[in-house]
């Protein structure tokens, strides 16, 4: 069998290699896809994955996730080891620093006058490095600021900033639909949105409706918009019929 067509995965093997499990961190909304290595996992126990910002701790939501589509494993995370007594005294300690770091940003960033706001803090699972992650109107000199924070908790800062789009992908959240909202569940790239949009589908302007918690237009309009977009075929007029 092959794989989803139009894909670069297409024609590759669609057999089932590993078993696969979802793993929740801290309190995202998603489950991350996480192979197992023919482990068996159960709901509710504690794990090691290894992500993108290093070993993360998490627990097992989903216990198995049947997989097989190519591109869904090829994308899933390792699950390194069930999480030891050490691991969970790590994760305490890694939210209560991500809590801490997290004022005590805001406070020194006013004291020093930057014009940011801090969004969210992602320490790593044994302390070595922290993540701040803000957004602001223009550049920020924030030198002195990564040099405080560095001093304070004995980490390496790194400084983020981010816009108003990725800032609620961040967050996460519930959008007007009254589902989870997309940028925080499944929508990675963010396309051009624009007023005309909204127009060609005959939606209420009004700013309250057709804008997210961004502040920014909602991204679903341009789901369907491709479809606004076709012209409507108009039918012949039919021929007189002669007297």
């Amino acid at each position: 069998m092959s794989g989803c067509g139009g894909c670069q995965f297409k024609g590759m093997s669609t057999a089932v290699e590993d078993t696969y499990v979802g793993v929740r961190f801290g309190e995202e909304t998603n489950l991350t896809l996480c192979r197992t290595a023919d482990a068996i996992f159960a709901r509710g126990d504690r794990v090691v994955v290894e992500t993108d910002r290093g070993p993360s701790f998490g627990r097992v939501e989903k216990s198995p996730m049947p997989i097989f589509k190519p591109c869904q494993k090829s994308s899933a995370s390792k699950i390194l080891r069930r999480a030891s007594e050490e691991d969970s005294a790590a994760f305490d300690q890694q939210q209560r620093n991500e809590t801490t770091s997290k004022l005590f940003c805001q406070q020194r960033a006013r004291e020093l006058r930057l014009d940011m706001k801090i969004s969210r803090v992602d320490f790593g699972l044994f302390g070595r490095k922290a993540t701040f992650f803000f957004t602001s109107e223009g550049r920020v000199d924030f030198r002195q600021l990564v040099r405080d924070l560095s001093r304070r908790f004995g980490v390496r800062v790194k400084m983020v900033q981010v816009g108003a789009r990725d800032e609620a992908a961040l967050l996460g959240g519930i959008g007007v639909c009254g589902r989870t909202l997309c940028c925080s569940s499944w929508l990675k790239d963010f396309r051009p949105i624009s007023i005309q949009m909204a127009k060609r589908q005959s939606l209420s302007l009004n700013p309250t409706k057709i804008s997210g918690q961004c502040g920014r237009l909602l991204c679903c309009l341009a789901y369907e918009d491709d479809q606004y977009k076709r012209p409507s075929k108009k039918r012949k007029p039919a021929p007189a019929r002669a007297s």
